[in-house]
């Protein structure tokens, strides 16, 4: 935690001294509010979403800068780094040039397990078979004449232009329908007190998906005393993961010598999936 604080410093000192380029694009001068995020390790992207502003800004994933793909007032897509692997990171969005202008968020990235695939509904009966059409009637057969002498071979004839092209053949069968995204995208918060022994003292903190969401696609975890959020103190961190499809797991614990007594906002990121 200290690692991460310092950095932070280091970063609000580099952000100083440069000239906000995109200045002219936002009249938005309020802070950066980072609420969210959501990482799609398939497509290697990370979803942010809070209050941003279009003024030019930089994300940061622990000590790596991200690149953006996306910034929207209220929304950032950025790249995740190559080959992430499972834990926590700390998040950091800033407004290049205003130093008190930055927010960040500590985020648990895992690979969640799929639940089965339910099963397939009956097929369903055949229609009727139309009638079919009348057969129209053979015509007459003529009579075959005679053969005809073999006539002499005629010289070649020059070549004809190229014919018109000929009509398309008909479409292919269609593929199989793919899987249906994401729908139903949730941000739900849970408050609650932790009370956690000197020594390693440790306490788990369950939160559900709300009501209408199957599938929990990551979690976060901060404290508020006083209701404002800060960061863990040195010797108190935690760590999460997806405990069920639509239950994510928080374990804090405590290094430190004495107690430690705090309010925690607990959160998943939720959705629909197949």
């Amino acid at each position: 935690m200290l690692k991460t604080t310092s950095f932070i410093v280091a970063l609000a000192l580099a952000l100083a001294a440069v000239t906000p380029a995109l200045a002219h694009q936002s009249s938005y001068n309020g802070p950066i509010v980072l609420e969210s995020a959501h990482a799609d390790l398939a497509q290697g992207l990370l979803t942010l979403r809070g209050h941003f502003g279009l003024r030019s800004l930089t994300v940061w994933m622990s000590e790596d800068r991200l690149d953006i793909v996306r910034h929207k007032t209220d929304e950032i897509v950025v790249l995740l780094p190559h080959q992430i692997v499972s834990g926590t990171y700390e998040v950091i969005v800033a407004r290049n040039g205003l130093t008190s202008q930055h927010d960040s968020l500590s985020v648990a990235i895992g690979y969640g397990t799929p639940g089965p695939r339910g099963p397939a509904g009956p097929q369903g009966p055949a229609g009727p078979q139309g009638p079919a059409g009348p057969q129209g009637a053979a015509g007459a057969q003529g009579p075959a004449g005679p053969a005809g002498p073999t006539g002499a071979t005629g010289a070649p004839g020059a070549q004809g232009a190229a014919g018109p092209a000929g009509a398309a053949g008909p479409a292919g069968a269609l593929g199989p329908q793919g899987d249906p995204g994401l729908s139903g995208y949730q941000v739900f918060r849970m408050s609650t007190t932790v009370t956690l022994a000197g020594m390693v003292g440790t306490q788990s903190v369950v939160v559900n998906c709300p009501t209408g969401t199957n599938a929990v696609l990551s979690g976060f975890l901060y404290r508020v005393p006083g209701g404002v959020r800060h960061p863990f103190p040195p010797g108190v961190d935690w760590t999460g993961w997806p405990s069920a499809r639509n239950q994510w797991t928080f374990i804090l614990r405590n290094a430190t010598i004495g107690g430690y007594l705090d309010s925690v906002v607990a959160g998943v990121v939720c959705a629909n999936a197949n």
